[in-house]
């Protein structure tokens, strides 16, 4: 608790700062943001600070995660008039809400000051210049969040999104511009996609390279599993050691994808590890997933990843630690220098820093003799962790982050069939079901056995892309059901016809203009509605929905044409539109091996415009959600593919003999001797 006499964000907020004619002091921010705490403990906490704060201004703390719809209408402005933008964002703003003073982190003093001049500016006969600004900015935004049309329905914004990637890769080190670097899986993703495309090995190259520098990196806890939020350094080594839930969900999804393509037993190993590590770490016992775990433990970033020499001495004992040693680059003065300091502490990032190939090969190791060697290391590390204070974590469950976790455990499933991921993924969605969803209406957010705020855009799309890969996974009807109701209700309660956009919010208000389109740490819940309404005319064999999906495209067609590279799962959903693609229904009488088998099959090949259907002959309720399956049936007795590439079927085939005729052989890349350098 501070001084400030923080009020939540809502409409009676709003009507209260109209009556007391006050400004708006609006901190946006989130639990695991470090600069967030720091300005807290300086400022917010400081006595002068809250009685400036309380007497001129009605101080609003909004969580981002809780309210993405009041952060992106806020960071937008922000990055209209500062340009270089974060968190904590802080905002003043008209009673209304409009902005027209906007700040990152400052430290006590220059807060001070700042909000002085506000205040003189505020109640004097220069209030009517901020009301000017704030009008302004009101009609600069609208305009920024204008659809743009333009018809760029065909492969050649494609091409263009890969070249802006290619030029902007790291060859040396993976990863796209300069440092600090994201994972952005979304852009891994569209990569592996137009490799199976174009068959342009650099794509997919691209791919490898930095999955495998992130894996050695410091923004994988090897130890414990699972990825950092981001690198502060070009080579991965130094994170910023929050971990969020949506960066395990997406990069589960895209190493399983990888591991189709390539098969290196590396992104099944460091799969396995963030299965584990969520489930460990992150995971209700309801069956839903924590938002993040914040970075900082007994009042120091990283204390809890990060060891002496002495400590890790103590624990493996001298004959191991000369081995890790080399390995991890240890070193007595510590292997890294503080982003905030710049000076070395004492302290060890257990990083590697080559792909685990090269290293087993320099130790003279198999890979798989590597990898046991650090499972070993890593429950005795793990044990001595477990002493140390543990980083915060942030208990609230959101429905579109969940969304995202159940589409990465379903994805790790098909990969490597590990009952585990699937189990998981299943218990998130009855949890969902039973806690976040009231007649197919969504709430965002759960904690202490309430879900409360609406749904968003993010919420509806993301777990429709969830449950359809769900259902992919065990075939069960009611998750495909329960996805194409979902779908329905994007439509109804955010398409906007008029203008053919995904508005991001269903309710009108200060907000409703925000939409979503700019894919940025993750893909926008934009670009994910369109690509589940592809995937849902592809199910249902009803066009309308791939219309809608189409018309959302072209409207921000504008915008996607001037900078395509950050509108990579849009163009994803745009290359599933352009196909190839695939309908693949498998007609049974009932389960058996060689059924397991042939689903076994199919899933384990990458395939990404395509769509699996399992028809048992009782199945009268797919048979509904998708009319043209009712003349599909099991011929003879035997279980049956129907295979339709791009709308046109193909006769059926019969039995796992018959799928390999009909589907050929998955294209792969054999790494081992590809030089992904």
């Amino acid at each position: 608790c501070n001084p400030v006499d923080w009020r939540p964000w809502s409409v009676e907020v709003l009507e209260e700062a109209r009556a007391s004619g006050k400004p708006l002091f609006i901190s946006i921010g989130y639990s695991t943001c470090h600069w967030c705490h720091v300005m807290a403990r300086e400022s917010f906490s400081d006595l002068e600070v809250a009685r400036v704060i309380n007497e001129y201004f009605i101080p609003v703390k909004v969580d981002r995660e809780e309210y993405p719809d009041v952060d992106s209408f806020y960071m937008t402005y922000c990055m209209a008039t500062i340009g270089r933008c974060g968190w904590p964002l802080n905002i003043i703003a008209t009673p209304s809400g409009e902005p027209f003073y906007v700040m990152t982190y400052v430290r006590r003093d220059d807060l001070i000051w700042i909000l002085a001049q506000l205040a003189n500016v505020w109640y004097s006969s220069e209030r009517s210049n901020a009301e000017s600004v704030a009008r302004e900015a009101i009609g600069s935004l609208k305009m920024i969040w204008s659809p743009r049309p333009e018809d760029i329905l065909s492969i050649d914004v494609i091409n263009l999104a890969y070249l802006e990637l290619y030029n902007s890769y790291d060859p040396a080190y993976g990863g796209f511009g300069r440092a600090p670097k994201f994972p952005l899986p979304h852009i891994l993703m569209f990569l592996l996609r137009y490799w199976a495309r174009s068959r342009d090995l650099e794509a997919a190259k691209m791919v490898f390279r930095t999955l495998d520098y992130m894996i050695t990196g410091g923004i994988h806890d090897i130890i414990g599993g699972g990825f950092h939020r981001y690198s502060v350094d070009s080579r991965w080594l130094l994170p910023h050691f929050e971990k969020m839930l949506y960066d395990q969900a997406l990069l589960l999804y895209v190493l399983s994808d990888a591991y189709k393509v390539c098969s290196d037993e590396t992104y099944r190993w460091v799969s396995l590890k963030l299965i584990d590590f969520v489930n460990r770490e992150m995971r209700d016992k309801s069956g839903g997933f924590y938002s993040a775990i914040s970075a900082e433990s007994g009042g120091m970033e990283g204390l809890y990843y990060t060891w002496t020499t002495s400590e890790l001495k103590s624990i493996v004992g001298d004959d191991d630690y000369r081995i890790i040693a080399r390995l991890f680059n240890l070193s007595d003065r510590g292997n890294y220098k503080e982003e905030h300091t710049g000076r070395f502490n004492g302290r060890n990032i257990l990083y590697i820093g080559l792909p685990l190939r090269e290293v087993a090969s320099i130790h003279g190791l198999s890979l798989g003799e590597l990898l046991d060697y650090i499972d070993k290391l890593s429950i005795r590390l793990l044990k001595a962790r477990s002493s140390k204070p543990k980083p915060e974590v942030d208990y609230k469950i959101l429905t579109d982050w969940n969304g995202l976790m159940m589409a990465g455990l379903a994805k790790a499933y098909q990969a490597f069939r590990v009952e585990k991921a699937l189990d998981m993924a299943e218990s998130l969605a009855r949890f969902i079901e039973s806690n976040m969803m009231l007649d197919n209406r969504l709430y965002h957010s759960f904690i202490d056995g309430e879900a409360y705020i609406d749904g968003y855009l993010s919420d509806y799309s993301y777990l429709a892309w969830g449950l359809m890969e769900l259902y992919e996974s065990n075939f069960n009807e009611k998750w495909l059901e329960l996805s194409l109701n979902i779908v329905d209700s994007i439509i109804e309660n955010f398409w906007v016809e008029s203008s053919s956009i995904f508005r991001f919010k269903s309710k009108s208000g200060l907000t409703s203009d925000v939409i979503d389109p700019h894919d940025s740490m993750i893909p926008s819940s934009y670009s994910v509605a369109s690509y589940v309404l592809v995937r849902a005319s592809r199910y249902t064999g009803e066009p309308r929905y791939e219309h809608i999906a189409e018309k959302s495209i072209r409207s921000i067609g504008g915008l996607i044409k001037s900078t395509p590279s950050s509108f990579t799962f849009t163009l994803s959903t745009l290359d599933y539109i352009i196909g190839p693609s695939y309908e693949i229904v498998i007609a049974v009488d009932s389960l058996s091996s060689e059924v397991e088998s042939i689903i076994s099959d199919i899933n384990s090949r990458y395939r990404p415009n395509s769509i699996v259907l399992l028809l048992k002959s009782q199945s009268s309720k797919l048979r509904d959600l998708a009319k043209y399956t009712k003349s599909m049936i099991a011929l003879g007795g035997k279980p049956t593919i129907y295979v339709c590439k791009n709308r046109v079927c193909d006769l059926p085939v019969t039995g796992y003999e018959g799928l390999k005729i009909v589907l050929g052989e998955a294209p792969r890349i054999n790494k081992s001797i590809v030089d992904v350098s």
